[in-house]
């Protein structure tokens, strides 16, 4: 019985996440998949190629397509010779938008106890780490 309730939270909290991510990124003119790559593209300074962003996303070469002609029209990144790289402006933007998320964690983080925080983050570290080793 409780991993029927569980399961419904979590498909509740899900949604709700997803929304409010969305409605929260609409204010920096971006949307989720476009961040998830602007992070990526972060941490990599030389960029990286399509099937490399399409492997790390866990997407199609042509959903890397799609998101790249998006934020290049936005001047977030640019390609060279089936290369993305991330321009300063969408540096900056990643940079902003980890300042609203450092922001939301502590709103979040706020309404929990120190014991409460780490037993979430507990069960969230754990959560991925079963969903990345089933992959």
């Amino acid at each position: 019985m409780a991993e029927g309730i569980i399961g419904s939270f979590f498909t509740k909290i899900n949604n709700e996440v997803e929304k409010q991510m969305n409605d929260d990124l609409k204010k920096f003119g971006i949307n989720a998949n476009e961040l998830e790559m602007l992070i990526e593209l972060n941490h990599h300074q030389h960029g990286k190629t399509f099937e490399k962003l399409a492997k790390e996303l866990h997407v199609t070469n042509d959903k890397v397509k799609s998101l790249t002609k998006k934020l290049a029209a936005k001047d977030l990144i640019r390609v060279d010779d089936d290369t993305v790289i991330e321009t300063e402006a969408g540096k900056d933007l990643c940079k902003k938008v980890e300042k609203h998320r450092a922001e939301t964690d502590q709103t979040i983080t706020g309404m929990l106890s120190k014991d409460e925080t780490l037993g979430l983050v507990n069960v969230l570290k754990k959560m991925l780490k079963s969903s990345e080793d089933n992959k």
